[in-house]
């Protein structure tokens, strides 16, 4: 709700100088449908999909493995000595950590998917601000929003320029 009222905040501000409501051209964009629907972003997501699986299967081998270890500690508890026992323990511990260290690097905040993401998506992002910032200048826009920010509560149609930006990133 903020950040809403920050926008409607701003608009008023841009609004109270010099130009009118009716001076003032304002168009909307899905930033979701445009990524959902232009071919090198289905592609890039698609290098990610195929990356993540890779990197899921070996994170399920290494669930396995220490399933097997507790599995087989378990099983054979009765007949180990105390040393033994206390070895298979550190090492399924051992293999715990790796895992959790495995999935941290892969799925962490900073992990291999996130910077994946970032280093297929970037030059994506880069292209469609491009035309947006293109498409703004050439239509006399004031101000292009991203609807799937929130940010907009109502906006009539006409101002959606999401096919129009899609029409000329399909164009290249």
């Amino acid at each position: 709700m903020r950040i809403k009222l920050a926008s409607l905040a701003m608009l008023m501000a841009i609004l109270g100088g010099s130009a009118t409501a009716k001076d003032f051209k304002i168009g909307y964009i899905y930033s979701q449908k445009i990524m959902a629907e232009f071919p090198e972003s289905i592609e890039a997501q698609k290098t990610l999909d195929e990356e993540q699986k890779k990197w899921m299967e070996e994170a399920r081998k290494k669930e396995e493995e220490i399933t097997k270890l507790v599995d087989k500690l378990q099983n054979q508890s009765l007949m180990l000595s105390e040393q033994k026992k206390t070895e298979m323990q550190q090492q399924i511990q051992t293999k715990d950590s790796e895992l959790q260290r495995f999935q941290q690097e892969v799925w962490g905040e900073q992990g291999k998917i996130y910077q994946r993401s970032k280093e297929l998506t970037g030059p994506i992002i880069d292209k469609v601000n491009v035309v947006i910032t293109k498409l703004g200048k050439e239509g006399g826009y004031d101000v292009i929003f991203d609807a799937n920010m929130g940010n907009i509560v109502y906006a009539k149609p006409d101002f959606d320029m999401t096919q129009f930006v899609l029409d000329d990133l399909n164009k290249k």
